[in-house]
């Protein structure tokens, strides 16, 4: 039996509000904004972890606020469910209103998986798009926890945090194939290097011979990991064009260092190096650009496939 329940969870959502307001006014401020354009839930384990997931909340709800639902699974307790309520706020830059968002903090016991998603169901903001990121490898595969993903229009997942990285591209096809919209960071990790590909063609000489080109020839360092399965699939449904990757080394991260474009008569090269003159995408980056496509990437299901 839960300790808390979702009405509870709400009536103090409503109270918080309230507190807020009375806050603003005593400060003779211009009032709260409340601001929610989707429910989005982050699934975490560690504590630090919990932690991390707040500073993404805050960063992330400027551009897309939310009711944050953040929880936490606990697997060094027997029995625990609890929740409580908090506001993310800020003040845009010569405005005197606050804007704020809500977040709920769940903390639950890997015995109380099978209470969740009955229990979000319950907090989710009306008729709203829901994003769950599974920040975790072993969620992601738990069947009770699996009962969330019916209630998502989308999953955020990274295969860069599995212990067998290919092996998550495995899960993300079957969880596809089931019905759901499940994306990987590692995919989304590509988009500056395929902005760099699409530039690179924005030159004359390359453009001209882009029909004439029969391969495409990817250097690369460290292990061997989905984002290169990836960038291969992606140059062959664009192009339909034959692909080959050759390992510089092994050992070091992954790393894409040249990609060669082979035509009978004619061949030119993109060097990215240490990719120095490429950003470098956190994780708030990634996610702030999956929540932007609530809907399917036609694009990465190709890939996938």
């Amino acid at each position: 039996m839960t300790t808390v329940q979702p009405e509870q969870v709400l009536k103090d959502l409503h109270k918080l509000w309230i507190d807020l307001a009375k806050q603003d006014k005593q400060k003779g401020a211009a009032g709260v904004l409340r601001a929610c354009a989707m429910t989005f839930i982050i699934a975490v384990e560690e504590r630090e972890d919990l932690q991390s997931a707040g500073e993404s909340i805050a960063n992330l709800i400027h551009q897309h606020p939310s009711r944050a639902i953040v929880m936490h699974v606990k697997t060094d307790v027997d029995d625990e469910f609890d929740a409580r309520v908090l506001a993310q706020c800020w003040m845009p830059f010569g405005k005197r209103q606050q804007i704020c968002c809500e977040q709920i903090e769940i903390t639950a016991s890997q015995s109380r998986l099978e209470d969740l998603p009955n229990f979000v169901l319950g907090l989710m903001a009306p008729d709203l798009p829901v994003v769950l990121w599974c920040r975790t490898e072993r969620l992601v595969s738990d069947s009770s926890f699996a009962k969330l993903f019916a209630l998502t229009d989308k999953i955020i997942i990274d295969t860069a945090t599995f212990r067998e990285p290919n092996s998550g591209v495995d899960v993300i096809r079957q969880l596809n194939a089931a019905g759901r919209n499940v994306v990987d960071l590692a995919w989304t990790r590509l988009t500056p290097l395929r902005g760099a590909v699409a530039q690179f063609f924005d030159d004359g000489e390359a453009r001209k011979h882009l029909k004439e080109y029969k391969t495409v020839v990817i250097d690369y360092v460290g292990p061997n990991s989905p984002e290169l399965a990836y960038l291969t699939q992606w140059f062959k449904t664009t192009l339909s064009i034959d692909v080959q990757t050759r390992q510089a080394k092994q050992d070091g991260a992954f790393a894409i260092q040249e990609i060669h474009f082979l035509a009978p008569d004619y061949s030119t090269s993109l060097v990215l190096g240490d990719r120095a003159y490429l950003p470098k995408l956190s994780d708030c980056d990634l996610i702030r650009e999956e929540l932007s496509i609530i809907g399917v990437d036609p694009i990465f299901r190709k890939c996938l496939a």
